[in-house]
């Protein structure tokens, strides 16, 4: 099987090609980094990837560099190919709705899960020492639990899975130290599936649940007390298009690097 990562020259893609080779390390996988043309050179687009394709080949990765002319082009490849994840990189201050390349891609329906990277810190794809999944109650999908199981393992990173729980003022005045430690009981046992499979895995994980007043602001929160380097997101973008997700506003103005997974024909 294969990764495929699009990159264009720039430092976010440098950084989102970095993430997808780590992956790719970590399942065997072979890497594929593809270029769209669009006004760069495809001849300087490969200079600059250079330093990737020494780390992949000193991981003794086979990996390869493929020029597409259009969209089109590149669905065909990845629908008659055995490709497991396309990662792609988006502005940092560019939605996850609003008109740009990601759109047309998302708008293609490509048959593969995909890996949206949107970089704040260049580099930092090299090393990450902590990773962080919000998560609403003990809703998770397996292919999302995957995603950031293989990358723990790939970094060797502490790993959190942030359960929050929307809750209003008023109830929120009622609620006690036991309340509390029972919900956590609970949101626990919702996860004990991905408990088993973590041990099997030799996967280590914490579990910490909060109640909350707004889950974005929760989860920002927790995230700077904290001081995660990377925090894995699950997309609802086609269920819920005209809605934002409450946790996916996270993705509109991210304070750490974020990867924000979509799962092909996928509710999460």
């Amino acid at each position: 099987m294969k990764t495929i990562t699009l990159v264009n020259g720039s430092l976010t893609s440098h950084t989102t090609a970095i993430y997808a080779l780590e992956y790719a390390k970590q399942l065997n996988l072979s890497f594929t980094l593809a270029y769209v043309i669009d006004q760069e050179d495809p001849y300087d687009v490969e200079n600059s990837l250079k330093d990737i394709q020494d780390l992949s080949n000193s991981y003794e990765i086979e990996n390869n560099f493929l020029i597409f002319e259009n969209l089109l082009q590149l669905k065909q490849y990845i629908e008659a190919k055995d490709i497991d994840m396309l990662f792609c990189s988006t502005m940092q201050n560019k939605s996850i709705y609003d008109k740009s390349f990601l759109t047309e891609i998302l708008k293609k329906k490509i048959k593969v899960d995909i890996a949206v990277v949107k970089v704040v810190k260049i580099g930092r794809a090299y090393s990450v020492d902590k990773i962080v999944m919000p998560i609403r109650a003990s809703k998770l999908s397996v292919k999302k639990f995957t995603l950031f199981s293989t990358f723990s393992l790939a970094y060797s990173a502490k790993a959190e899975i942030y359960s929050v729980d929307k809750i209003s003022k008023m109830n929120m005045a009622s609620v006690t130290i036991e309340n509390i430690k029972t919900k956590l009981q609970s949101v626990i046992f919702n996860l004990r599936h991905y408990l088993r499979v973590a041990k099997m895995m030799n996967f280590k994980f914490a579990i910490k649940h909060d109640y909350a007043f707004t889950e974005d602001e929760t989860v920002q929160a927790h995230i700077a007390k904290h001081g995660y380097d990377l925090i894995i997101m699950g997309g609802h973008h086609e269920k819920e298009f005209f809605w934002k997700h409450p946790i996916d506003i996270l993705f509109d103005k991210p304070m750490i690097n974020t990867i924000y997974f979509i799962p092909f024909k996928d509710e999460l």
